[in-house]
């Protein structure tokens, strides 16, 4: 264990900054800084007063993008592989792992080679640890801030903002979310919204991040509707 718990998130914190100095805004330490902050607040909303799970929830936080599959061309080594050394003596590393591995996006979706999900991911779904830091970096997917950092991001893959004549596929498998990222495929800024963004308010984990994720979501319509009126003229 760390002999000190300040020492060790700072040393984390330094880590991940250096891990995540190329990506662009979208995914940059700020966000990590940001779902740290939503996830400390939905732990206290959602009662945890124990300083090991607060723990877990700030240092899975904290690393949650760490080798992130949408960069992961950019990038060599797995995320066990590389935190391996910053982790080594902490005693919730299989909890913390277990917790970043299994709140993305796509970890929901259908997918076309598996039908059932294993063991130990069903047991961390239900853990509210895990809850909790998905809720986190969800919310910080939508509202003000997930509109900038969807343009951001759609902007560093060079994707066009809209193209009416490519209509969204509101019902992506998880192979074809994933392949919405490989280089040379188009999709659309707005098409993201549809596909993925305002599905987000109805896969919220726990009763706090459901509450946020609401006044969130409005934001998200409001635009939309804006958007659109505004390509069209009006």
């Amino acid at each position: 264990m760390p002999e000190a718990k300040d020492e060790f998130i700072n040393q984390i914190e330094r880590f991940v900054q250096n891990e995540l100095r190329n990506h662009d805004g979208s995914h940059d330490w700020w966000h990590i800084h940001r779902v740290r902050n939503n996830a400390l607040t939905l732990a206290k909303h959602e009662g945890i007063t124990s300083k090991e799970d607060l723990q877990i929830i700030e240092v899975a936080s904290l690393l949650h993008d760490v080798r992130d599959w949408k960069y992961a061309k950019e990038q060599r080594g797995s995320l066990e592989d590389v935190v391996e050394d910053i982790l080594k003596d902490y005693p919730h590393k299989k909890t913390t792992l277990d917790v970043i591995n299994n709140i993305g996006f796509k970890e929901e979706l259908k997918t076309e080679t598996k039908s059932t999900m294993d063991e130990a991911s069903c047991a961390i779904r239900g853990d509210v640890k895990f809850k909790i830091v998905s809720d986190a970096d969800r919310l910080d997917a939508i509202g003000a801030i997930g509109i900038g950092r969807t343009f951001c991001f759609g902007g560093a893959k060079k994707n066009p903002m809209h193209d009416p004549t490519i209509p969204p596929n509101i019902n992506l498998t998880r192979e074809e979310y994933q392949a919405t990222h490989n280089p040379g495929m188009v999709n659309t800024t707005i098409n993201h919204f549809h596909e993925k963004l305002l599905k987000l308010k109805d896969m919220m984990k726990t009763e706090s991040g459901t509450n946020m994720a609401r006044r969130r979501h409005e934001v998200m319509e409001r635009f939309l509707k804006d958007f659109h009126d505004e390509w069209e003229g009006l």
